[in-house]
């Protein structure tokens, strides 16, 4: 119970704080709970590879979106700027907060009845995440794309 209450004011603050220093905070508390509680964390960071650089080239992006404030350096002819730099830190810790969250809830088996098969519908659809570039370098049409996805689904269940 305790940890449920614990995972469940971590989720909270990760949503709606916007300080920095206790987004790190809450990702060093979760990085040690995942390390102590998660026996699988290599292999849950192991299948994450893909998906954390795809989600780290989107946070780049984010980088140069934000033009306004005060300007670190400009590359060409976009600027980087503070907010930017502290926008991208945040939504980066953000996700990863929460990509630690729902592991220990799997290792924990906190979630239990009709919940648990959207969980392991979930761990499938990460896991099929790099064979989209894939399909996509085939030009697959999204509607051959998604059937494809939900035969591996109806497989691994």
């Amino acid at each position: 119970m305790l940890l449920k209450s614990s995972l469940i004011l971590l989720l909270l603050s990760n949503i709606f704080i916007n300080d920095l220093k206790v987004m790190s905070i809450i990702t060093v508390i979760l990085l040690l709970m995942n390390i102590f509680l998660n026996k699988s964390l290599k292999n849950n960071l192991n299948r994450m590879k893909f998906l954390f650089f795809l989600y780290f080239t989107t946070c780049l992006v984010q980088l140069f979106y934000k033009q306004e404030g005060k300007v670190l350096f400009k590359f060409l002819n976009f600027y980087i700027t503070e907010e930017g730099v502290l926008n991208f830190l945040l939504n980066f810790l953000r996700i990863f907060n929460l990509l630690m969250i729902s592991w220990v809830i799997s290792a924990k088996k906190i979630v239990s009845g009709k919940f648990s098969k959207y969980q392991k519908v979930i761990e499938t659809v990460i896991d099929l995440v790099p064979q989209a570039l894939v399909l996509i370098k085939k030009r697959m049409r999204i509607k051959w794309f998604f059937r494809h996805i939900l035969k591996q689904i109806k497989v691994k269940i």
